[in-house]
C-alpha cells in the first residue's frame, strides 16, 4: 500500500511519548499508515511528500469544551461580539446602540461577551440602559461565561419572561420595586430567551457554520463539541440537522461531539434516538451534560465553605439540581450507555459531582466509558485523588486563570486559591487532563492556553493566581489537548499519531519544544489535515 501524502519533520509529537521523534507521517485516505522512521515503506511514485524541517508535526488539537452553536452565532455578522472590551454598563450599551444602527435589518439585536469582572466591581446592569440604547427592537446580551443574559424590555416581552416565573434552577432578576431587572441567571431561567437568541433560518445558519469552520481549522483544531446541553426540541434537532447537511455536502471540516440535556431526565429514550441518528465519525451524540453550579463571579458557584466576600452564603441558588435528583439522572444516563459531563466551578460542586459518579458506579458497576467534570476552577485537595480512583476526566481550560484576573482571591481567599486550576496536582494523582477553551468564552487559538498551563503567567508575563507550583510540562499540556481531550469524548481513534488512527494532523510553524516558554503564545499553524484532507494551509 502506498501513501497519498507524507509529511516529514525532525520533530513529530505523537501524544504517546514525552519527546518528539524524527521521521514522517504517512497518510492514505483518512487513515494514518505509519508514523516515525517507517514512513519510507509507504512511499510510491504518486505519493506527495512535504518537507517541514524542524517544524512540529502533531495530532490535530481537540478542544474538550466548546459551545459550538452559540460560538458560531457569536462569530457571525448577526452578533455584536466586541462586548468583552467594554469597561462599564454605559460603554456596553453604547456599543450595542452603534451595532443596532449599523444593522437595521436584524429583527433582534444580539451581543456576546460583556463581563462583570471587567467593570471594576460595578453593580450588575439593568434593562434601563438597553431600553434607552435600542428602544425599537429586542436586545439579548449573553455574558462571557454564558451564565447570565441581559435584556431590554422588548426582549423580556418577546421571550415571555414574567416576574412570577419559577425556573427549576437559576433565577429571574428583579429590581427593588419588584419589576423585572432585565437579567436572567443560569441556564434554566435563560432557556426561553435563548430560544430567541438561537432562532435563525436554515440557509443563514449553514453559511454561518461554513464561515466558522474556517476559523476553527486555522488554529489546527480538528475536533470540538457542542456541550451546551440543549433540550430535545425542534430548535435542537434543526441545529443538529443543519450540521449533518454540511457533512453530507462535504463542508464539515471539524469533528463535532454533541451533548444533550441531562437535568430532569430519568428516561433517555430521546437521547438514544438522537445518538442513533447522529452517529458518524464526524458528527455524533457523545453523551449528556448537566449542571451543579454556576460561576463564582455572580456567587452562583457552590463552595464547601462560605464566600470570603459574602460570608452569608456558600452559593446563591445552588446546587442547581438537588444532589439526590442528580444521582438518579446520572445513574440512569450511565445505565443507558451515555457518558455524563457535569459543570462544576467550585469545590462544593466538584465534590458533589464525584459523589454522584461514585454512586453511579455502585449502581451500574464498572463503566465502559469515562464521565467528566467540566471547569474545576477550585477544588478541595482531599478530592484530587478521586479523579483517578473513579476514572473521571477533569476537563479544564487553562487560559481561564488569565481571564479570571485573580478575581477568586477576593471571592474565596488566598488559602483556597492554592487549589484553583490545579493541573499539576491532578496529573501527579494519576488523572488524565483534558484541555479546551469553553469557546466562545475564549477563542480557539490553543497557544495562549498552552502558554498559560506551562507558565501560569498572563499575556504580559505576570503571575496569575497564587500557585505557580501547578505549572505542567509542555508535553503534558499537548497531551491534554490531544489524547486527553479525545478520552473525554470517549474516542480512541483520534488524539494520537499512530498507524490505524484517523488522519487528523497539523503542522505548527515552529518546534514548541526548543523555544522559550514565552514564545509559545506566538506560535501558529501552517497546515491542518482533518480526516485525511487538507482543510487549512497558511
Amino acid at each position: 500500500m502506498r501513501a497519498d501524502l507524507i509529511l516529514k519533520s525532525n520533530n513529530i509529537f505523537t501524544s504517546t511519548s514525552d519527546k518528539p521523534i524524527s521521521g514522517g507521517v504517512a497518510i492514505k485516505g483518512n487513515k494514518l499508515l505509519a508514523v516515525g522512521e517507517d514512513f519510507e515503506a509507504f512511499l510510491g511514485p504518486e505519493t506527495e511528500v512535504r518537507e517541514y524541517g524542524d517544524k512540529l508535526i502533531m495530532p490535530g488539537f481537540i478542544d474538550a469544551h466548546v459551545h459550538y452553536f452559540m460560538a458560531g452565532l457569536a462569530a457571525s455578522e448577526h452578533v455584536c461580539g466586541e462586548l468583552i472590551a467594554s469597561s462599564s454598563e454605559a460603554e456596553c450599551a453604547a456599543m450595542i446602540k452603534e451595532f443596532a444602527e449599523q444593522h437595521p435589518d436584524e429583527k433582534r439585536i444580539r451581543g456576546y461577551g460583556w463581563f462583570p469582572a471587567n467593570w471594576n466591581d460595578a453593580p450588575l446592569p439593568t434593562k434601563k440602559s438597553l431600553d434607552e440604547a435600542v428602544p425599537d427592537r429586542p436586545v439579548y446580551l449573553v455574558v462571557a461565561d454564558g451564565h447570565t443574559l441581559w435584556m431590554n424590555s422588548l426582549a423580556l416581552e418577546e421571550a415571555g419572561i414574567t416576574v412570577d416565573m419559577k425556573p427549576k434552577s437559576g433565577s429571574v432578576g428583579k429590581l427593588e420595586n419588584g419589576e423585572l431587572s432585565g437579567l436572567l441567571f443560569e441556564l434554566d431561567a435563560m432557556a426561553p430567551a435563548m430560544e430567541k437568541v438561537m432562532e435563525l433560518d436554515i440557509e443563514p445558519m449553514k453559511k454561518l457554520h461554513r464561515d466558522f469552520m474556517g476559523h476553527i481549522n486555522k488554529w489546527g483544531v480538528t475536533s470540538i463539541s457542542d456541550i451546551t446541553a440543549y433540550d430535545y426540541n425542534d430548535t435542537t434537532y434543526r441545529n443538529y440537522s443543519a450540521v449533518r447537511e454540511m457533512e453530507r455536502e462535504g463542508s464539515l471540516t471539524c469533528r463535532i461531539h454533541l451533548y444533550t440535556k441531562l437535568d430532569g431526565y430519568r428516561d433517555f429514550t430521546k437521547a438514544l434516538e438522537y445518538q442513533k441518528e447522529f452517529c458518524s465519525e464526524k458528527l455524533r451524540l457523545s453523551g449528556v451534560k448537566g449542571f451543579i453550579d454556576g460561576v463564582t463571579s455572580t456567587f452562583t458557584g457552590l463552595l464547601l465553605e462560605p464566600y470570603s466576600d459574602r460570608p452569608d452564603t456558600c452559593g446563591v441558588g445552588v446546587p442547581t439540581v438537588a444532589k439526590e435528583d442528580n444521582m438518579d439522572y446520572v445513574a440512569a444516563a450511565n445505565k443507558a450507555g451515555l457518558p455524563v459531563r457535569l459543570h462544576c466551578i467550585a469545590d462544593g460542586s466538584v465534590r458533589m459531582a464525584l459523589d454522584i459518579y461514585e454512586h453511579s458506579q455502585r449502581e451500574n458497576g464498572e463503566l465502559p466509558f469515562c464521565n467528566a467534570i467540566e471547569h474545576i476552577e477550585n477544588i478541595h485537595p482531599d478530592d484530587i485523588p478521586r479523579f483517578a480512583e473513579l476514572s473521571v476526566i477533569p476537563s479544564m481550560q487553562p487560559y481561564h486563570l488569565t481571564l479570571d484576573f485573580n478575581e477568586k482571591i477576593g471571592r474565596i481567599g488566598r488559602e483556597r486559591c492554592r487549589w484553583e486550576w490545579p493541573h499539576r496536582s491532578l496529573l501527579d494523582a494519576g488523572a488524565q487532563l483534558a484541555f479546551g477553551t469553553d469557546h466562545p468564552a475564549v477563542d480557539f487559538n490553543p497557544f495562549p492556553n498552552l502558554y498559560a498551563a506551562v507558565t501560569r503567567l498572563d499575556d504580559e508575563g505576570k503571575p496569575t493566581g497564587v500557585n505557580p507550583e501547578e505549572c505542567i510540562e509542555l508535553s503534558e499540556a499537548l497531551t491534554a489537548y490531544t489524547a486527553g481531550a479525545a478520552k473525554s469524548y470517549n474516542r480512541d481513534d483520534i488524539g494520537v499519531l499512530e498507524a490505524g488512527k484517523l488522519a487528523d494532523v497539523i503542522v505548527v510553524d515552529r518546534d514548541l519544544f526548543s523555544i522559550p516558554p514565552e514564545e509559545i503564545r506566538d506560535a501558529s499553524v501552517v497546515l491542518t489535515i482533518m480526516d485525511g484532507a487538507i482543510v487549512y494551509e497558511k
